[in-house]
């Protein structure tokens, strides 16, 4: 789940947040501000959180969907970076 706020003046901030199940809470992840929203602004994004998570020993992911808001900017970013969001499916080659 991801959402998008002002959090600075001309800005919007995106927000991803995940259920944890060891809490039972939901934690942001990953914050992200940008001057508008852009499909290459959120690809960049996603890889950045692919690769910290890849980092810190998290290299299969597989998230169990995802909930955004109205902008289709937001469901195309998704799509390129994770396909369908099928753990069975390859994801996009991000290089």
């Amino acid at each position: 789940m991801f959402d998008h706020v002002k959090c600075i003046v001309s800005f919007t901030t995106m927000t991803c947040h995940v259920y944890d199940t060891t809490y039972y809470k939901i934690l942001a992840i990953i914050i992200c501000d940008m001057k508008f929203e852009n499909i290459k602004l959120q690809q960049i994004m996603w890889m950045k959180l692919n690769d910290i998570m890849v980092k810190h020993g998290f290299s299969k992911l597989n998230f169990k969907g995802f909930m955004v808001d109205h902008t289709q900017t937001n469901h195309n970013a998704i799509r390129i970076i994770y396909s369908c969001g099928d753990a069975n499916v390859k994801m996009v080659d991000r290089k």
